[in-house]
């Protein structure tokens, strides 16, 4: 006699994008999705107004990354989520912005599927938007930018990444940077190497959103005077819509 065995059924997982850490731009389907989760394991850049929207019975897991300080790696946050999900609990992990946006929401995604857990995405309104709207800077702007690209200046385990500098000389262009706030003075004097117009404006808007927010215009020669000094987290911004800034607080 034989027996059929079934693999029992895992609790779904939710990676929720979180925005830039306005709780009153989160989506409404992220709200609805709170108030059915266990567990939530959240980022270093999940503000307290975001985490004081989850009910009381959540049980909140902190598992940040703070370049030079990482609370968790990737292996223990994907064994975390296995395991809640393994457990019978109804987990949310919620990352800053959007998941699939400079984030590891595909990776973690994957890994989940993998194990045969069910995985929902949550889409976040990102930074590389978000940011430069709470400056007042539209990153496409008709007759000064036709498009516009979003980059990251660092790769795997925090390398340095400056073969987007290239597009600082596309005409008509917003290039959007996320996490170049430590190498200022790298992207000036690599950008200036290559051929950029030295004078391109460059706005750096750090702590997007949130009531310390700040937003300093200067340009790629000056860019390099930040070098040390920028508030993080922080989008630079570079190209002449900066030069048409609407007149936002911050």
């Amino acid at each position: 006699m034989s027996f059929k065995t079934e693999k029992p059924q895992l609790s779904k997982v939710y990676l929720i994008g979180c925005g830039i850490g306005d709780a009153e731009l989160l989506s409404v389907k992220a709200l609805s999705i709170f108030k059915k989760i266990d567990v939530a394991l959240y980022d270093h850049l999940i503000t307290d107004e975001i985490l004081s929207l989850l009910p009381s019975n959540v049980e909140k897991v902190y598992v940040g990354k703070v370049k030079g300080a990482h609370s968790s790696t990737q292996d223990e946050i994907n064994a975390l989520l296995l395991a809640y999900a393994a457990n019978g609990k109804v987990t949310a992990r919620l990352k800053s912005g959007d998941p699939f946006v400079f984030s590891r929401g595909a990776e973690e995604a994957a890994f989940l599927q993998s194990h045969d857990v069910p995985v929902e995405v949550v889409c976040g309104i990102s930074s590389a938007i978000a940011a430069p709207a709470a400056a007042g800077i539209a990153v496409t702007l008709r007759g000064v930018s036709a498009g516009f690209s979003v980059v990251s200046a660092c790769l795997a385990k925090n390398e340095p990444y400056f073969d987007w500098v290239e597009l600082l000389k596309v005409p008509k262009h917003t290039t959007v940077t996320l996490m170049g706030s430590a190498l200022a003075s790298q992207i000036s004097k690599i950008a200036i190497e290559e051929g950029v117009d030295a004078a391109l404006p460059v706005a750096i808007v750090s702590n997007a959103s949130r009531p310390n927010q700040k937003t300093k215009i200067t340009d790629i020669r000056g860019l390099a005077d930040f070098d040390g000094i920028i508030e993080r987290p922080a989008v630079l911004v570079f190209g002449n819509t900066v030069l048409h800034r609407v007149g936002l607080a911050g």
